[in-house]
């Protein structure tokens, strides 16, 4: 690496709400980075804890920056705002970064102009048993999204992005409060960014009863409405791509159908589905049959069922709101 490259700053934006458990050990994890130029910039988000009284203790290692409560996307767009670093990553408070994820992640950069974002893979551990994990995801590189359109598969943390590239994207949208990742990401890589892959695991998902999805019916509806707006917004770039625009709405709208069934709410479900299978989306004949066997079984089997799949092939993983699907 060029003394040049070497030199240049990465800012790292924790966005923190009443975060007093966690917060130090996300700090500590940033001021732990082998790369020796990092801003740390903490965006405290109308905290009423001790947030603010531990983020101080830090002194001149860390900006402190203090807003109403405005949620975790503009949190992260005002830290955007203060930062100065040629390169962007973004921390939620209750998650670590592993040591060595900017000084890898900045030297891929330096050795690939021709991307704009470097991901790698992350790990989800459970705080009270110890237990952790690593999902298996899809892993492409360059144009990513017309794999990303179909769900994120890319944790917030992962990703190491080149200022000029979030400042193309316009940021976080503030009006998401679940899927903004997903919604921010889709809108970086419509705008042209370049996405790399690096196969190493840079950081760390702490799961805990405040973080994980207690209502999967309002996450996928989100994620639904993220769909709708990024096909209102950009069909004709779609078009332009050869994406079948109505055929991706579709698919989400069978897959929060999927998710009303599961809640009991099964005609509903099985009216979305039974209108989002008129087009042509992958796994089509999947949703078709989930919602015939939703009349034959009834959803408290398919509850049943899809709970078995979850631990014996996803690992029993529970997804954080708003990170990678």
């Amino acid at each position: 690496m060029t003394d040049r490259h070497a030199a240049a700053t990465v800012s790292v934006i924790i966005a923190a709400y009443n975060a007093e458990k966690y917060i130090a050990q996300a700090v500590d994890s940033v001021l732990a980075q082998s790369y020796p130029f990092v801003e740390c910039i903490v965006v405290d988000d109308g905290s009423t804890d001790r947030t603010a009284e531990i983020v101080k203790q830090f002194g001149g290692r860390v900006l402190y920056l203090y807003q109403a409560n405005a949620e975790r996307s503009a949190a992260r767009n005002s830290g955007m705002r203060e930062s100065s670093g040629e390169y962007v990553s973004f921390l939620d408070a209750d998650d670590l970064l592993a040591p060595e994820k900017l000084v890898e992640q900045v030297a891929f950069l330096v050795e690939h102009p021709e991307y704009d974002v470097v991901y790698s893979r992350v790990c989800y551990f459970n705080e009270h048993d110890g237990s952790s994990f690593t999902p298996q995801r899809k892993t492409p590189s360059g144009d990513i999204v017309p794999d990303l359109l179909y769900g994120n598969f890319i944790t917030i943390h992962s990703p190491l992005i080149r200022r000029s590239a979030v400042e193309k994207s316009s940021g976080f949208d503030p009006a998401r409060n679940r899927f903004e990742d997903w919604d921010f990401l889709l809108r970086l890589a419509l705008a042209g960014a370049k996405f790399g892959f690096l196969d190493r695991l840079h950081a760390k998902v702490r799961l805990h009863p405040e973080n994980t999805i207690g209502d999967q019916v309002k996450m996928f509806e989100a994620k639904l409405r993220v769909a709708e707006q990024i096909v209102a917004t950009y069909r004709d770039e779609l078009v332009r791509r050869s994406i079948d625009a109505d055929g991706l709405v579709a698919f989400h709208r069978a897959d929060y159908g999927r998710i009303l069934v599961l809640a009991g709410r099964t005609a509903e479900g099985r009216a979305l589905i039974r209108e989002a299978v008129k087009f042509r989306f992958p796994h089509r004949k999947i949703f078709v049959a989930f919602s015939l066997a939703a009349c034959v079984f009834g959803s408290r089997l398919l509850v049943a069922a899809q709970q078995m799949y979850d631990r014996i092939v996803k690992g029993k993983r529970p997804d954080k709101g708003g990170s990678a699907a």
